[in-house]
């Protein structure tokens, strides 16, 4: 009897570490698919839970975490930050970064800090500017902030709820666990967390399956808070008077925050139609909020607010159709006319 326990419990041992054995290359096989590391994972956590989301995690360089939040180029003592969503997001690519360098191999005393992120909007920007002065020692002399039409959706939908005031600074907190809003990320954060950590693999595994159960419970019962609909609403029907007024408090908000340091020379404020302003299918357009919360900011004379509004209303229906990516309901912009017009126009007004 008494070697018989023994027997059962050697091979239950053996059945364990087999177990452990296997999990733990399967929690690498994950790791490896996914090209994170440690210090990313860490790195995400610690931000992600003021400023509601990072990078894509799957884009970044793994070696490199704080290229989640912006990339610099240049030397220059002079900072130029870029701050803004997609349209911003934009000066990150290659073609870009290639046309900013040329810029500076002209202008030696400017350094870019390109920040943008997509569906970031003033108010994630507002604690953005402060994470990068404080946390990383970027006091811009330059502020480029680029304010898509859909930020207004953006603000309203996604972050209205999530925006916090803390000890005096502003923050947009994360999306609760159990969301599936675009950029949702605590889920996917969490399982890397315990996977980099100490226990055994068989609890990692553990916790991992847990986790996909209650995403898939929660996925099933979850209604999207915000869709294109609701991020495009504003533009296409107007907003109400006390919507508009709780923009220009986000507005006033940025402001107040990038004049906090008194390096701040210049804030340029640009804003550009998308293709449905320019055929009348939209009514509304956030360059109207910028200018009244410019108008009303103390900081109105060291604000510059460019539109290209006006300048697009004379181009014909060839050359709209050539500016804006086919079939994007965003209206992002084509590289050619990024490259060639958009940009250019903007860093001409870096006095």
């Amino acid at each position: 009897m008494k070697k018989n326990i023994i027997l059962l419990l050697f091979i239950s041992i053996i059945g364990v570490f087999s177990l452990e054995i296997f999990a733990s290359k399967q929690i690498k096989r994950l790791i490896t698919r996914n090209g994170f590391t440690k210090d990313l994972i860490i790195f995400y956590d610690r931000y992600y839970k003021v400023l509601h989301h990072l990078g894509r995690l799957n884009e970044v360089d793994a070696n490199n975490p704080s290229s989640l939040i912006f990339d610099e180029i240049g030397n220059g003592e002079s900072h130029i930050l870029v701050q803004g969503d997609s349209w911003a997001e934009q000066f990150r690519s290659k073609k870009s970064q290639k046309y900013l360098q040329e810029y500076l191999n002209q202008q030696k005393q400017y350094k870019f800090v390109l920040a943008g992120t997509g569906s970031y909007s003033p108010s994630v920007m507002t604690s953005q500017l402060n994470l990068l002065r404080n946390d990383f020692n970027f006091n811009p002399d330059f502020l480029i902030a680029l304010i898509d039409q859909t930020d207004i959706g953006d603000e309203l939908c996604r972050y209205k709820n999530l925006r916090k005031r803390v000890q005096g600074k502003i923050i947009v907190e994360p999306e609760p666990v159990e969301s599936f809003e675009y950029n949702a990320s605590s889920q996917i954060i969490d399982n890397f967390k315990m996977f980099f950590s100490n226990h055994f693999a068989l609890f990692k595994i553990a916790y991992f399956l847990k986790n996909k159960i209650i995403h898939k419970i929660n996925k099933n019962n979850y209604k999207l808070r915000c869709g294109k609909n609701q991020i495009l609403g504003p533009l296409k029907n107007g907003i109400k008077d006390h919507e508009k007024l709780y923009i220009i408090e986000v507005l006033s908000d940025y402001f107040d925050e990038a004049f906090s340091s008194s390096n701040l020379k210049e804030l340029i404020i640009v804003t550009h139609p998308h293709k449905k302003h320019l055929s009348n299918d939209y009514i509304f357009d956030v360059g109207t909020l910028i200018q009244e919360a410019k108008e009303k900011s103390i900081y109105r004379k060291k604000i510059k607010a460019i539109s290209f509004s006006e300048k697009l209303k004379k181009y014909s229906d060839n050359q709209i159709n050539e500016i804006f990516i086919e079939n994007d309901p965003y209206s992002h912009l084509n590289d050619d006319y990024f490259l060639n017009t958009f940009l250019p126009h903007i860093l001409a007004e870096i006095d």
